[in-house]
C-alpha cells in the first residue's frame, strides 16, 4: 500500500481541501481548489492568455456562492461546525502554473494533473511537452484500475 488509498478513500467531511473540476464556456476546463478552513477557492488554469482578471473572476462568482450553500445543504457544517463562518469565500487565481500550448486541447489533462500533483503535495513542475505522456498515463491508470470511473 503506497498511502494513496487512505487519501483517496476519506469521506469529504474528514478533509480540509476539495478539488472541483470547472468547465468554462463548454470547451475549457480549470481546477478549483476549495480550502475549507481558509474559506478560499484557488483557481488553476492552464490557459490564461485569453482572460482579463476582473471578467474572469466574475465567472467564479456562482461557485463562490453555491459551494458554501451546498456544504450547508448536505449537512457538512453539522459534522464540522468549526468551519462554518459568516465570512464570504474568496477566489484567487493562481498565477504561476504550468501552461498548455494554445490550441492543444490539453486543458482537461492539465486540470487532472493539477489535481493529482496538489493532492499528493507535489510541485507543479510539468509543462505542455508532458501532455502526451499524461494522456497515456491516465489511460493506463484507468485500464489497470488505479483510476475508477
Amino acid at each position: 500500500m503506497d498511502g494513496r488509498e487512505d487519501l483517496m478513500s476519506k469521506p469529504f467531511t474528514d478533509v480540509d481541501m476539495i478539488f472541483i473540476p470547472v468547465n468554462l464556456g463548454g470547451d475549457h476546463w480549470v481546477l478549483a481548489q476549495a480550502d475549507l478552513r481558509a474559506r478560499r477557492m484557488r483557481i488553476y488554469d492552464s490557459l490564461v492568455t485569453f482572460r482579463e482578471e476582473k471578467t474572469y473572476l466574475r465567472k467564479f462568482k456562482p461557485l463562490q456562492v453555491v459551494f458554501p450553500q451546498w456544504l450547508q445543504d448536505v449537512g457538512f457544517y453539522n459534522i464540522r461546525p468549526e468551519l462554518q463562518s459568516a465570512d464570504s469565500w474568496k477566489v484567487r487565481i493562481v498565477k504561476d502554473v504550468p501552461q498548455q500550448e494554445p490550441g492543444s486541447s490539453d486543458c482537461g489533462v492539465f486540470m487532472l494533473m493539477f489535481t493529482m500533483y496538489l493532492m499528493f503535495g507535489l510541485k507543479l513542475d510539468f509543462d505542455s511537452s508532458h501532455g502526451h505522456y499524461f494522456r497515456k498515463k491516465i489511460a493506463v491508470d484507468i485500464f489497470t484500475g488505479d483510476i475508477a470511473l
